[in-house]
């Protein structure tokens, strides 16, 4: 079985939003990157099963066109936010619910996560093997499990080569406007 975890796309740049952070929206690209996010694990053929978010806003926004595509709800998961120990993903892919699963989360979950499996030894199959590449924003990683629920291998998808936030590129698409 097969649990995919993603990085929400991008959402503008956190300091020039003036709203709740868990209201921030994903900005243009962002919503290129999801919409590209979807054609690719659509079109992967892995048996998704259940959409599984962060309740914030811009993880919930990245699984919206891909629930559209499967015709499944995204199902909230406090779990996935922010604010979680160095093992709260590795909880959420270990319980049975997520099998199947697309999980929508943060680099700051994911991170530590990848550190994990790199220290066990999990074969990473990517384009690149660095951080940056791995933990962009708008791509996902599906992990292959094993028969005891351990993960054998992270394969990382990058639907859009980096495709550029706002914040990170002069020249790309301005951020969403704060809330009223």
């Amino acid at each position: 079985m097969r649990v995919v975890v993603v990085r929400h796309g991008c959402a503008g740049e956190k300091r020039r939003w003036n709203g709740d952070d868990a209201d921030r929206p994903l900005d243009a690209a962002g919503e290129r990157q999801s919409a590209a996010l979807a054609a690719v694990l659509d079109e992967a053929g892995l048996g998704l099963r259940r959409l599984i978010s962060s309740p914030t806003r811009r993880c919930r926004d990245t699984l919206i066109p891909l629930g559209r595509r499967l015709g499944l709800p995204i199902e909230d998961d406090p779990g996935l936010a922010t604010g979680g120990d160095d093992g709260t993903l590795v909880r959420a892919i270990a319980r049975p619910r997520a099998l199947g699963a697309v999980l929508s989360t943060h680099g700051e979950l994911m991170q530590p996560l990848l550190a994990g499996l790199r220290d066990e030894g999990v074969p990473v199959i990517a384009d690149r093997d660095d951080d940056e590449w791995l933990l962009a924003k708008g791509t996902a990683w599906v992990l292959d499990l094993a028969a005891d629920g351990s993960v054998a291998a992270l394969r990382h998808l990058a639907p859009v080569p980096a495709l550029p936030c706002a914040v990170h590129d002069p020249s790309g698409t301005p951020e969403p406007a704060p809330p009223p």
